[in-house]
Protein backbone atom coordinates (compact mmCIF):
# COMPACT_ATOMS: atom_id res chain seq x y z
CA UNK A 1 0.00 0.00 0.00
CA UNK A 2 1.18 3.52 -1.02
CA UNK A 3 -0.04 6.39 0.26
CA UNK A 4 0.25 9.61 -2.02
CA UNK A 5 0.33 13.11 -0.06
CA UNK A 6 -0.37 16.15 -2.69
CA UNK A 7 2.94 17.64 -2.71
CA UNK A 8 3.72 13.88 -4.43
CA UNK A 9 1.96 15.33 -7.70
CA UNK A 10 3.41 18.26 -7.91
CA UNK A 11 5.91 19.31 -10.61
CA UNK A 12 4.16 16.54 -12.99
CA UNK A 13 5.30 13.81 -10.86
CA UNK A 14 3.66 10.63 -11.75
CA UNK A 15 3.27 7.14 -9.87
CA UNK A 16 4.39 4.03 -12.55
CA UNK A 17 2.17 1.43 -12.82
CA UNK A 18 3.41 -2.32 -12.23
CA UNK A 19 3.40 -3.95 -15.91
CA UNK A 20 0.84 -6.46 -16.43
CA UNK A 21 0.74 -8.94 -18.94
CA UNK A 22 4.71 -8.86 -20.01
CA UNK A 23 6.26 -5.54 -21.29
CA UNK A 24 3.73 -4.63 -23.97
CA UNK A 25 0.28 -4.96 -21.45
CA UNK A 26 -0.52 -2.56 -19.02
CA UNK A 27 -3.92 -4.23 -19.24
CA UNK A 28 -5.29 -5.14 -15.62
CA UNK A 29 -8.10 -7.91 -15.73
CA UNK A 30 -11.07 -7.63 -12.87
CA UNK A 31 -14.01 -9.69 -12.56
CA UNK A 32 -17.22 -8.29 -13.90
CA UNK A 33 -19.77 -8.14 -11.24
CA UNK A 34 -23.58 -8.14 -11.44
CA UNK A 35 -24.00 -5.66 -8.40
CA UNK A 36 -27.09 -5.72 -6.25
CA UNK A 37 -26.26 -2.82 -4.00
CA UNK A 38 -23.48 -0.44 -3.40
CA UNK A 39 -22.40 -0.57 0.40
CA UNK A 40 -19.53 1.03 3.07
CA UNK A 41 -18.93 1.24 6.21
CA UNK A 42 -17.10 4.15 7.93
CA UNK A 43 -14.56 3.92 10.91
CA UNK A 44 -11.81 6.12 12.33
CA UNK A 45 -8.93 4.91 14.09
CA UNK A 46 -8.32 6.15 17.38
CA UNK A 47 -5.69 5.67 20.15
CA UNK A 48 -8.02 2.63 21.57
CA UNK A 49 -8.12 1.05 18.26
CA UNK A 50 -10.52 0.90 15.41
CA UNK A 51 -14.08 2.14 15.85
CA UNK A 52 -16.85 1.42 13.16
CA UNK A 53 -19.50 4.69 13.13
CA UNK A 54 -22.36 3.53 10.90
CA UNK A 55 -22.82 1.40 7.69
CA UNK A 56 -25.14 2.04 4.96
CA UNK A 57 -26.17 1.65 1.34
CA UNK A 58 -24.89 4.27 -1.39
CA UNK A 59 -27.67 5.14 -3.72
CA UNK A 60 -26.43 5.69 -7.41
CA UNK A 61 -28.21 7.29 -10.98
CA UNK A 62 -26.02 5.77 -13.79
CA UNK A 63 -22.88 5.45 -11.68
CA UNK A 64 -23.04 8.84 -9.60
CA UNK A 65 -23.55 9.09 -5.87
CA UNK A 66 -27.33 10.46 -5.20
CA UNK A 67 -27.49 9.48 -1.47
CA UNK A 68 -27.16 7.09 1.26
CA UNK A 69 -29.29 5.19 4.16
CA UNK A 70 -27.99 3.87 6.79
CA UNK A 71 -28.42 1.19 8.48
CA UNK A 72 -28.14 -1.45 5.53
CA UNK A 73 -31.27 -2.23 4.06
CA UNK A 74 -32.49 -6.14 4.71
CA UNK A 75 -31.63 -6.62 1.24
CA UNK A 76 -28.00 -6.45 1.94
CA UNK A 77 -27.71 -6.31 5.81
CA UNK A 78 -26.49 -9.79 6.05
CA UNK A 79 -22.86 -8.11 5.08
CA UNK A 80 -22.88 -5.26 8.00
CA UNK A 81 -20.79 -7.80 10.45
CA UNK A 82 -17.80 -8.90 7.31
CA UNK A 83 -17.31 -5.18 6.71
CA UNK A 84 -16.83 -4.16 10.02
CA UNK A 85 -14.31 -7.50 10.07
CA UNK A 86 -12.71 -5.61 6.83
CA UNK A 87 -12.50 -2.18 8.07
CA UNK A 88 -11.00 -2.99 11.55
CA UNK A 89 -8.26 -5.30 9.63
CA UNK A 90 -7.53 -2.29 7.41
CA UNK A 91 -7.83 0.46 10.65
CA UNK A 92 -5.43 -1.78 12.25
CA UNK A 93 -2.91 -1.72 9.47
CA UNK A 94 -3.05 1.95 9.18
CA UNK A 95 -2.24 2.19 12.42
CA UNK A 96 0.97 0.70 12.09
CA UNK A 97 1.76 3.00 9.19
CA UNK A 98 1.06 6.25 11.84
CA UNK A 99 -2.44 7.03 10.74
CA UNK A 100 -5.46 8.34 13.11
CA UNK A 101 -8.48 9.31 11.92
CA UNK A 102 -11.71 8.66 9.93
CA UNK A 103 -11.39 6.62 6.74
CA UNK A 104 -14.53 4.53 4.84
CA UNK A 105 -14.34 1.47 2.76
CA UNK A 106 -16.37 0.87 -0.23
CA UNK A 107 -18.00 -2.78 -1.57
CA UNK A 108 -20.16 -4.52 -3.68
CA UNK A 109 -22.86 -6.70 -2.68
CA UNK A 110 -22.96 -9.07 -5.97
CA UNK A 111 -26.92 -10.54 -6.91
CA UNK A 112 -25.52 -13.98 -5.08
CA UNK A 113 -25.36 -11.91 -1.55
CA UNK A 114 -21.39 -11.85 -1.29
CA UNK A 115 -19.52 -8.61 -0.25
CA UNK A 116 -16.38 -7.92 -2.67
CA UNK A 117 -14.34 -4.94 -1.01
CA UNK A 118 -14.12 -2.11 -4.18
CA UNK A 119 -11.76 0.76 -2.56
CA UNK A 120 -10.88 2.69 0.95
CA UNK A 121 -11.16 6.36 1.04
CA UNK A 122 -8.62 7.63 4.12
CA UNK A 123 -10.39 10.75 5.02
CA UNK A 124 -14.24 11.77 5.88
CA UNK A 125 -16.63 10.84 3.09
CA UNK A 126 -19.59 12.34 2.03
CA UNK A 127 -21.52 10.55 4.48
CA UNK A 128 -19.60 11.35 7.40
CA UNK A 129 -21.40 14.95 7.74
CA UNK A 130 -25.13 14.33 7.04
CA UNK A 131 -24.68 11.63 9.80
CA UNK A 132 -22.70 13.94 12.29
CA UNK A 133 -25.96 16.20 11.75
CA UNK A 134 -28.05 13.28 12.24
CA UNK A 135 -26.89 12.51 15.63
CA UNK A 136 -26.53 15.82 16.43
CA UNK A 137 -30.43 16.55 15.47
CA UNK A 138 -31.02 13.04 17.60
CA UNK A 139 -29.32 13.93 20.37
CA UNK A 140 -31.58 14.16 23.59
CA UNK A 141 -34.46 12.69 21.59
CA UNK A 142 -36.98 9.68 22.00
CA UNK A 143 -34.87 8.34 19.27
CA UNK A 144 -31.84 7.03 20.71
CA UNK A 145 -31.28 4.92 17.60
CA UNK A 146 -31.90 6.91 14.62
CA UNK A 147 -32.44 4.83 10.56
CA UNK A 148 -31.58 7.86 8.26
CA UNK A 149 -31.24 8.29 4.32
CA UNK A 150 -30.38 11.68 2.21
CA UNK A 151 -31.13 11.67 -1.26
CA UNK A 152 -32.47 14.46 -3.64
CA UNK A 153 -36.03 14.72 -4.98
CA UNK A 154 -36.65 17.33 -8.10
CA UNK A 155 -40.36 18.72 -7.57
CA UNK A 156 -42.43 19.77 -10.70
CA UNK A 157 -42.20 23.11 -10.15
CA UNK A 158 -39.78 25.81 -8.44
CA UNK A 159 -40.64 27.10 -5.04
CA UNK A 160 -38.90 29.01 -2.65
CA UNK A 161 -37.69 28.01 0.79
CA UNK A 162 -40.36 29.32 3.05
CA UNK A 163 -42.96 27.31 0.00
CA UNK A 164 -40.86 24.35 0.65
CA UNK A 165 -41.12 24.44 4.48
CA UNK A 166 -44.53 25.15 4.91
CA UNK A 167 -45.29 21.91 2.76
CA UNK A 168 -43.25 19.98 5.51
CA UNK A 169 -45.26 21.88 8.22
CA UNK A 170 -48.20 20.73 6.47
CA UNK A 171 -48.20 16.91 5.76
CA UNK A 172 -46.68 17.08 9.05
CA UNK A 173 -43.31 15.83 7.58
CA UNK A 174 -40.99 18.55 9.39
CA UNK A 175 -37.82 17.32 11.78
CA UNK A 176 -39.67 17.52 15.38
CA UNK A 177 -36.77 18.01 18.43
CA UNK A 178 -38.51 15.99 21.08
CA UNK A 179 -38.98 12.55 18.92
CA UNK A 180 -36.14 12.96 16.89
CA UNK A 181 -37.96 12.15 13.16
CA UNK A 182 -38.56 13.97 10.22
CA UNK A 183 -37.45 15.64 7.39
CA UNK A 184 -34.45 17.72 7.19
CA UNK A 185 -34.08 20.84 4.02
CA UNK A 186 -29.87 21.09 4.95
CA UNK A 187 -28.91 22.58 1.53
CA UNK A 188 -30.92 25.77 1.51
CA UNK A 189 -32.31 26.50 -1.56
CA UNK A 190 -31.06 25.02 -4.85
CA UNK A 191 -30.39 27.32 -7.61
CA UNK A 192 -32.91 25.82 -9.85
CA UNK A 193 -35.57 25.81 -6.70
CA UNK A 194 -36.44 21.93 -7.70
CA UNK A 195 -33.99 19.73 -6.98
CA UNK A 196 -33.96 19.88 -2.78
CA UNK A 197 -31.71 17.52 -0.94
CA UNK A 198 -33.40 16.41 2.14
CA UNK A 199 -32.30 14.02 5.39
CA UNK A 200 -34.83 11.54 6.32
CA UNK A 201 -34.99 10.47 9.86
CA UNK A 202 -36.68 8.02 11.70
CA UNK A 203 -36.75 5.44 13.79
CA UNK A 204 -36.17 2.30 11.51
CA UNK A 205 -35.40 1.63 8.01
CA UNK A 206 -38.80 0.51 6.84
CA UNK A 207 -40.28 4.63 8.91
CA UNK A 208 -37.56 6.17 6.70
CA UNK A 209 -38.64 4.88 3.71
CA UNK A 210 -42.60 6.00 4.46
CA UNK A 211 -41.38 9.04 5.38
CA UNK A 212 -39.60 9.36 1.84
CA UNK A 213 -42.47 8.25 -0.10
CA UNK A 214 -44.86 10.61 2.40
CA UNK A 215 -42.38 13.81 1.60
CA UNK A 216 -42.57 12.58 -2.37
CA UNK A 217 -45.98 13.06 -2.24
CA UNK A 218 -46.13 16.02 -0.75
CA UNK A 219 -44.17 17.79 -2.60
CA UNK A 220 -44.87 16.23 -6.03
CA UNK A 221 -41.35 14.81 -6.33
CA UNK A 222 -40.52 13.75 -10.46
CA UNK A 223 -41.69 10.12 -10.24
CA UNK A 224 -42.82 10.02 -6.97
Amino acid sequence: MRFVARNDLKGGANLPLATVGGPEGMWVVEECLDVAESVSVQLEVTASGTLALFSGAMRTLQGSFTGYASPLPPSCAHVARELEEWGTALGRHLADHGYAGPFGLDALVDTEGDAHASESNIRRTATTTPHSMVIRLTDGSANAHPAWAVSKGWTLSPMDFDKALARLRASRLAFDPERGEGVVLYADVPPDGRSWRYAAIAGSAADVVQLEAALAEAFEFEGG
